[in-house]
């Protein structure tokens, strides 16, 4: 029987998950491909499983799931893989941790010490560590004896220098852990398992990875390895986002808490719940939606979007020291294609320049035969990672 490796990857009120081979996963190049793979969201509040099985897309509703429970998602789903698509029981479950502090810089196996380690980092990233751990305590529970993994977003980043790391804050708080960490790991490590069949040599040089999504963040890569990003201490910094502020003069928070008189809880709630396209829209945090208003609102928000990200790729570009390639993924990196003409057409002063066509189709390399680089459109596969991250913490004879 093949064993496997099931990857959940917890959102703040969604669900993804992927099972692969666990051979497959141990093999040293490339990425691995799912056995099967979905998403348990709620749409119009009903929860709902969207997925794929022998490449054939499936959707159906999920009635045992608790809308944005992850625990209770978590629980349905190892159920229903056994019972519904007969799925053999995984050896390992991988689970995606967004914050792993100073200490967790690569995949490991999640003890109680390491589990409760995790947790006391959940106010670092209020959107998605709870709803994360909630998934491993429900995994433990339905799998007790698969080995629980945690695969980290920072820890792509753990190489980056001292001037790319530190705060200009006392030395004292940066040694507790006041540091930038960077998020988007895995899909960046996605991309970059991908880019030496795409780019050749060019790979290895300076490329530019925008992960546009509800969540955003820019890296910028050297040798396949993160030199730089945009995120910082927590997932609030640098692009603008669906719900979430981007870069913020830190005395604006102080006049809120001083002079507004707001407490801790509603500066959080303001900044990670009701800021971003959605603040500033009053719509909605979809850029979809917004593309589709005529309100002026909506195009005010679409605007400050795009300005965030040529923003930060300029000052990305600047840290790499030039750029030889720029890769669009993530959900609106790889799908919308007016927000990428948007964003290059800014970029003409690097001597980017889009195929409109090409734009349009989707194509894997959009760039007119002007522009001095390659502008790639990648999805992105951060379950792929999960599981040659787990596959390499689970010895081949459990296999």
């Amino acid at each position: 029987m093949t064993s496997t490796i099931l990857c959940i990857n917890a959102g703040s009120s969604s669900l993804k998950f992927a099972l692969f081979d666990a051979t497959a996963a141990r093999r040293p190049s490339g990425l691995p491909a799912a056995l099967l793979r979905g998403e348990i969201d709620a749409p119009q509040g009903k929860p709902t499983l969207s997925y794929a099985h022998a490449g054939k897309p499936v959707r159906s509703l999920t009635p045992g799931a608790v809308r944005g429970d992850i625990g209770a998602e978590t629980a349905w789903l190892v159920a229903w893989l056994a019972s519904t698509c007969d799925a053999p029981q995984p050896i390992a479950v991988a689970h995606r941790i967004v914050h792993g502090g100073l200490h967790y810089t690569q995949a490991t196996r999640i003890t109680p010490g390491v589990f409760s380690d995790l947790l006391a980092l959940s106010s670092l990233a209020p959107l998605h560590q709870g709803p994360g751990l909630a998934g491993v305590q429900a995994a433990q529970a339905a799998l007790p004896d698969a080995v629980q993994l945690a695969c980290f977003d920072t820890a792509f980043h753990a190489g980056h220098t001292d001037a790319e790391r530190r705060y200009a804050i006392p030395r004292d708080w940066h040694d507790r852990g006041y540091q930038r960490y960077g998020f988007h790991g895995l899909s960046f490590e996605a991309i970059g398992r991908r880019l030496p069949a795409v780019l050749g040599e060019r790979a290895q040089a300076a490329v530019l990875v925008a992960h546009l999504g509800s969540g955003a963040s820019l890296c910028g890569l050297r040798g396949l390895r993160s030199v730089t990003t945009t995120m910082g201490f927590t997932a609030l910094d640098g692009l603008v986002m669906g719900t979430r502020c981007g870069a913020l003069d830190p005395g604006l928070v102080l006049q809120w808490v001083l002079h507004d008189r707001l407490s801790a809880d509603d500066v959080q709630s303001l900044l990670y719940e009701h800021s971003g396209l959605l603040g500033v829209s009053g719509i909605s945090a979809d850029t979809r939606d917004l593309l589709a208003s005529e309100d002026p609102r909506a195009k005010q928000a679409v605007d400050l979007f795009v300005a965030s990200v040529v923003r930060q790729i300029g000052a990305v570009s600047a840290a790499l020291g030039g750029l030889d390639a720029l890769v669009f993924t993530g959900g609106i990196g790889t799908h919308q294609a007016c927000i990428r003409a948007a964003v290059v057409q800014r970029l003409g002063w690097l001597g980017l320049d889009v195929d409109s066509a090409a734009n349009t189709s989707g194509h894997l390399n959009i760039a007119s035969s002007s522009s001095r680089i390659p502008i790639l459109t990648l999805p992105t596969d951060e379950e792929a990672v999960m599981a040659t991250q787990a596959a390499a913490l689970v010895a081949p004879a459990a296999a």
